[in-house]
């Protein structure tokens, strides 16, 4: 699949192949995070411009593998933070939702993710403030934003 990392034979391959990959690349204590994320979870009708990880900010210095983009987290990564789909560890919806408000996806897919996620039950309120709460007044507005047209 790329240098250093093999698919046996015996294995088919599958759609989220190169995301599997780029997560393998990086690390165990990587996290497939922001759009990619969103991707995986089914929460917005967005294509990822690159498959994003999130890594603790220790790991900073960390080389970019080719189609990935590496995010640093100072932000503690707690295990309600983490969950697992189809093998791979990503972001839990929440946190997802939080990530990509901050780096500036598009307002109405962010209350596009957040109304997906609560209607599916991949989330509450309370996680979604959470979450937001700390990163700034931009997204924590966005996010209510968000929670006030989901209750309309």
């Amino acid at each position: 699949m790329a240098h250093g990392l093999y698919r046996l034979r015996d294995y088919p391959s599958s759609p989220r192949e190169e995301i599997v990959a780029a997560w393998l690349r990086v690390g165990p204590d990587a996290l497939v995070s922001h759009q990619a994320a969103l991707e995986l979870l089914d929460l917005a009708d967005i294509i990822p411009d690159a498959i994003h990880v999130t890594v603790p900010r220790a790991r900073r210095s960390l080389s970019r593998p080719p189609g990935a983009a590496i995010h640093t987290t100072t932000r503690p990564i707690a295990p309600g933070d983490v969950i697992v789909r189809g093998g791979i560890r990503l972001t839990a919806p929440a946190r997802t939702i939080a990530d990509v408000a901050q780096v500036g996806l598009a307002p109405d897919q962010v209350v596009r993710a957040a109304r997906e996620a609560l209607d599916r039950g991949l989330t509450t309120p309370e996680r979604l403030r959470a979450s937001a709460r700390g990163r700034g007044r931009r997204v924590e507005r966005l996010i209510e934003d968000a929670l006030s047209r989901v209750a309309t």
